[in-house]
């Protein structure tokens, strides 16, 4: 683990430490990328709208939210089933109030939601950058996962250690960046996370024991993550929590969203990419952090 995080940081302190230093530092490769980020943009775009349109993408999986909220909470369906709901009976608690619209209602709302916090969370880029990258993550808003939102609670979480529950009791992995306080040796931060936790638990178990009961059940049977091997998933997870350290160490808090990625319990496909929309503000967040501190 040592090793490993040692790699990491040589191959990290080689690199530009913000995006206009690299930028000068390489203004060819910046060239081509803006040249090629567009085209895969479109192509992004144009294969989001034909499953948009020509198959049942549309909201796939926004509607297992849906459903559980309305009270069908099934953990009886595997991951990777039509409508199989895979979060914490806290997250059903949240939505309740939204999930008694109609489902067409339900849906605009919802990818209305993660569009404009996908805006906020690329305002930092110029739109030669911005707008491409918005077109990238189209796939997570048609099928309407919460990869947006989480990106989202990676920047707040910084500052508010307490919504760090929010990808723990979803995709729990995901939760890695709460280990940046420990990192740090900032406490009083890691126990405001942790107090959070703690209480929406404490509340959400209370009011529905039974739910919670069937989830833990859920998550140990399901427990590999990804279908590809249990090793795998524990060496991505290792790697996630070095990024994690090294990040914390170097005050680099951009690396917690490659690290969420790295984390996530089903990495199959480009939609968990859409965690690395956090990017632009944690990038932000690094340079304030190195002014205020110079």
């Amino acid at each position: 683990m040592g090793r490993l995080s040692g790699t990491l940081a040589l191959a990290i302190d080689a690199s530009p430490r913000s995006w206009s230093d690299f930028a000068s530092k390489y203004p060819l490769f910046m060239r081509l990328a803006v040249v090629l980020i567009w085209p895969l943009g479109l192509l992004f775009a144009f294969m989001s709208l034909k499953a948009a349109v020509m198959s049942e993408a549309l909201g796939q999986d926004a509607h297992a939210y849906w459903l559980a909220a309305q009270g069908e909470l099934v953990y009886e369906r595997a991951p990777g089933q039509r409508d199989a709901y895979l979060y914490s009976p806290a997250f059903i608690t949240v939505l309740r109030p939204l999930a008694l619209l109609p489902w067409q209602l339900f849906l605009a709302m919802w990818i209305c939601l993660e569009a404009v916090v996908l805006c906020w969370l690329l305002k930092p880029l110029k739109l030669r950058w911005s707008v491409p990258t918005f077109m990238l993550c189209l796939p997570e808003l048609v099928v309407g996962n919460i990869y947006i939102l989480l990106a989202a609670a990676a920047v707040v979480g910084m500052q508010k250690p307490a919504i760090w529950s929010f990808p723990i009791l979803t995709k729990v992995t995901a939760g890695v960046g709460l280990l940046w306080f420990a990192a740090r040796g900032e406490w009083r931060q890691l126990q405001r996370g942790a107090a959070g936790l703690a209480t929406i638990v404490f509340i959400s178990y209370a009011l529905d024991p039974m739910g919670w009961q069937a989830w833990l059940q859920f998550l140990l049977e399901h427990r590999d993550g990804t279908p590809d091997s249990r090793t795998s998933f524990f060496l991505r997870c290792l790697l996630a929590v070095a990024l994690v350290v090294i990040g914390a160490r170097k005050q680099w808090p951009l690396l917690i969203a490659p690290a969420m990625v790295l984390a996530s319990p089903v990495l199959v496909g480009t939609i968990p990419l859409t965690l690395l929309a956090a990017v632009p503000r944690l990038t932000g967040m690094a340079l304030k952090g190195a002014e205020d501190s110079s």
